[in-house]
């Protein structure tokens, strides 16, 4: 018996003092308070043993040395185990802390295939990794994030539409988005510098992986670009003021105007503006909002101006949204720009309807209307799809586009999209 707790009184010393990696030590620091158990269990059997010898008027000098030798042993065991737990637990919020300091990285791959057989053409196929997208997300400080989103795209048509253009041929490397934004303000105060993409309608700031269907509606693609509306500067959202059920929220934008579409690339500056306006209402919500959007083309003198008004509903069962919504949204603009001394104007929007069925299958529609900028002519479109989450990594969708250009030939066309993600941030949306 003492050579046993001889041995136990040196294995919890030893352990105390060995060095070892965080995972041995976790390891024996829990091995440690397992005997420490034992030993405890086995101190409370001497005492009943030693309390029954007492009353029986026997000899307990034996039984009082091996209690007092137990007692020592739980003692240095105790007294190791809580050394080796400090050890690890000192391990371990290093490598956390080391943890912190690496970004949070998700890569998404976006790849479509189509087949178009336009009225009085012959028909096409085309399958494209239409997008890869690399996204870096980390605490700066306690007071400020960092987003930053690359991505490598290629050229991809839909019914002779240009989509998603890369910076050349094959596609190329770019910043997507680039930006800081401080955490915790008074009031909910939100501020943002960088690239980012722009506060207008409800879809410019959802990536286009992330999209209901698989391309941008006709009118945001015209007017903001293929890839919407993503500019560097300085945002301020304020904070929301709640009346009722109602939530405002006002948010101002100050960019270089580097947009192709709206700005024709004058890299001056822009101003935008946006109130939106959220009602709860249980089981359904509904939003209202409005962007006016103002800046300067390549000639000072020419300015461009838009007006977007959107709107949102949707309805979800109360502890089913899992399982059954359906929404309702459409936007519409108004554009005005100055070119070569005359004002050019068009307008457009959408309107799109989306139910979900189950947790994993969603179908929708879309129908289009645009009037280019100084054209007389407008486009129409419509575009029902169904989507099937394989899980929150995988989605599949399939599409089909009728387009037709006014005084034109229609064009058909049937997508298959299949998108994938990896890492924490896998489709993220506003």
């Amino acid at each position: 018996m003492c050579t046993r707790i001889g041995f136990l009184v040196l294995l919890a010393a030893t352990a105390a003092s060995a060095p070892a990696s965080g995972q041995e030590r976790q390891a024996r620091a829990d091995s440690l308070e397992r005997e420490l158990r034992l030993l405890k269990a086995r101190v409370d059997s001497l005492q009943r043993v030693l309390a029954e010898l007492v009353g029986r008027g026997r000899d307990t000098t034996r039984a009082q040395d091996e209690l007092a030798a137990l007692r020592a042993a739980a003692r240095a065991a105790a007294g190791a185990g809580e050394a080796g737990t400090d050890t690890a637990r000192q391990e371990g919020s290093r490598t956390r802390n080391l943890q912190i300091l690496n970004p949070e990285i998700s890569v998404t791959g976006d790849i479509v295939g189509s087949f178009t057989a336009p009225d009085d053409e012959e028909n096409q196929f085309s399958a494209t990794p239409r997008e890869f997208e690399f996204s870096f997300q980390s605490a700066l400080d306690p007071y400020t994030r960092t987003k930053i989103f690359i991505t490598r795209e290629e050229d991809f048509e839909i019914a002779g539409l240009p989509e998603e253009e890369g910076e050349e041929e094959g596609g190329g490397f770019e910043i997507e988005e680039g930006y800081m934004y401080w955490v915790g303000l008074p009031g909910g105060l939100g501020v943002k510098l960088g690239k980012f993409r722009q506060e207008i309608g409800l879809y410019n700031r959802w990536h286009t992986h992330a999209l209901q269907e698989i391309e941008r509606p006709l009118a945001a693609a015209a007017f903001l670009g293929e890839d919407g509306l993503i500019q560097t500067g300085a945002s301020l959202t304020l904070p929301s003021i709640s009346l009722g059920p109602a939530t405002q929220t006002v948010t101002f934008e100050t960019t270089r105007g580097s947009n192709e579409a709206l700005f024709g690339g004058g890299n001056e500056i822009s101003f935008l503006g946006r109130l939106q306006s959220f009602w709860d209402l249980g089981a359904s919500t509904f939003q209202l909002g409005a962007t006016g959007v103002l800046g300067e083309n390549d000639d000072e003198s020419l300015e461009s101006r838009m007006l977007g008004l959107d709107f949102s509903f949707r309805w979800a069962p109360p502890r089913q949204a899992l399982y059954r919504d359906f929404q309702l949204k459409g936007e519409w603009y108004f554009v005005e720009q100055d070119v070569d001394g005359t004002e050019l104007s068009g307008s457009g929007g959408y309107l799109q309807a989306s139910a979900r069925l189950t947790r994993r299958w969603i179908v929708g529609a879309r129908a289009d209307y645009l009037e280019a900028v100084g054209s007389d002519a407008h486009i129409v479109q419509i575009a029902p799809s169904i989507t099937w989450w394989q899980s929150e990594w995988v989605r599949l969708r399939l599409q089909y586009n009728y387009l037709k250009p006014e005084g034109g030939s229609g064009n058909h066309t049937i997508l298959l999209q299949s998108v994938w993600a990896v890492g924490p941030h896998k489709h993220e949306t506003y």
